[in-house]
């Protein structure tokens, strides 16, 4: 399963339109064409792999993978503003690099409000991704630390474990398998997802649009697929349905979360990572190590 981005460019076109309440408004919003607007509409459309829009109904009606997009794209589009405000004038300062998995994203407004206040003179430079690719990018040097969710290297040490639980709600008939919605193969995640389905022989297969968490999300409050998240998912997320009680049996076990560090990290940087861990970590569902 390939790993796909969502580029920001797109959410901003989609926010325009909705917005705007059209492609026309929207390309004018924009300073652009409105064949522009409605290729930038198609490829985030492709990338999560679902309709956004209702397009044979006026007035223009977001479809629910769509309403789930537009849920969390004024989040991302905020945080990429905050960050990059927050960098843009830090050259001077100095800063390191640490990554964040995915699955963690909903604290790094926090992270970043505490970092400041606690350490105004050391600026983080964050990037979130899948953990085994921000493990590769950390034994390459490109990252001096990572937030890691079951993925362990070298240098690392252990948080606590993160609880799980299913979520979704799909109509199905006798016979059917369960469709379930895997971030990637690389993913701890889907990973932990797959071995419990199997030892627990689920009938299952995988809904083949969802590539990245947004489009994970989406299907299942769309009613199309069920999948393991942190268990207070929902809290944040309150579209997001935890799975009816035995749907797919017990959650899967925990996941350990680590902060792992590049071989070359001085202590000031692992002593900095420890306070953004622990900012980023702060009200999910950990278990002791």
């Amino acid at each position: 399963m390939l790993q796909r981005d969502i580029e920001v460019k797109l959410l901003r076109t989609l926010m325009a339109v909705v917005d705007e309440n059209g492609f026309a408004a929207a390309a004018q919003t924009l300073h652009v064409t409105q064949p522009t607007v409605s290729q930038q509409i198609q490829r985030l459309e492709s990338i999560i792999q679902a309709p956004l829009f209702q397009r044979a109904k006026r007035p223009l009606r977001l479809t629910p993978a769509g309403r789930e997009v537009v849920a969390h794209a004024r989040r991302v589009i905020l945080l990429n503003n905050e960050v990059l405000s927050k960098l843009s004038t830090l050259h001077s300062q100095k800063s390191f690099s640490m990554g964040c998995s995915v699955h963690f994203a909903d604290g790094l407004r926090s992270m970043l409000s505490q970092l400041a206040v606690e350490r105004p003179h050391l600026r983080c430079a964050m990037a979130t991704g899948l953990s085994a690719v921000l493990a590769d990018q950390l034994a390459q040097g490109e990252l001096e630390a990572a937030l890691l969710l079951g993925t362990e290297t070298p240098r690392c040490e252990t948080l606590g474990r993160l609880r799980l639980a299913w979520f979704g709600e799909v109509p199905l008939v006798a016979g059917d398998r369960f469709p379930v919605a895997l971030v990637s193969e690389r993913s701890a995640l889907s990973i932990r997802i797959v071995d419990t389905l199997a030892e627990r022989n689920v009938p299952w297969r995988s809904v083949p649009w969802c590539s990245d968490p947004l489009s994970v999300r989406a299907s299942v409050q769309a009613g199309l697929a069920y999948t393991a998240l942190p268990a207070d998912t929902h809290h944040n997320h309150p579209a997001l349905r935890p799975a009816p009680l035995g749907a797919l049996g017990p959650a899967p076990e925990p996941l350990p979360v680590y902060l792992a560090f590049s071989s070359s990290a001085p202590e000031p940087v692992v002593d900095a990572a420890r306070a953004v861990a622990r900012a980023t970590l702060k009200g999910l569902p950990l278990s002791p190590p």
